[in-house]
């Protein structure tokens, strides 16, 4: 019985040391980020749920947490970013990948920019993303 019982402590300390992303850097928090990301019917060259992703940074340091990107309706992607700090001060941005291009080969244009927000705990606002092709 004692054996399971260190064997089963070891595995959850292992689990949590091996851990990725915000928690690992000590920074995970309550508070998530959700939003729509819409684009043009016609005129993307692309898969565009595929080509962005939401990033969610405290300061100018590296990524706290990046969004889960899925298709929806309406010419839509939904994503969210969750276990992120609480009051801290967090810019949200959508990157595009190179691969995403208007039909005349320029890339798509993303508004608004980086949204600098604080989140409070248990909080989840909402951030919503444009592409365009002009």
């Amino acid at each position: 019985m004692l054996r399971i019982a260190v064997a089963a402590l070891v595995v959850a300390a292992t689990g949590c040391a091996s851990s990725s992303g915000a928690a690992a850097a000590g920074r995970a928090g309550n508070a998530t980020v959700t939003g729509s990301v819409a684009y043009p019917a016609t005129g993307l060259q692309g898969e565009p749920c595929s080509a962005v992703r939401v990033k969610v940074a405290e300061g100018n340091s590296e990524a706290l947490g990046w969004g889960e990107v899925k298709q929806s309706r309406n010419n839509r992607c939904s994503f969210n970013v969750r276990g992120l700090p609480e009051d801290k001060d967090l810019t949200v941005e959508l990157g595009v990948d190179a691969s995403l291009k208007c039909a005349n080969g320029a890339a798509p244009t993303v508004t608004p920019g980086p949204t600098k927000m604080k989140i409070a705990k248990f909080a989840a606002p909402v951030v919503s993303f444009k592409l365009a092709c002009e």
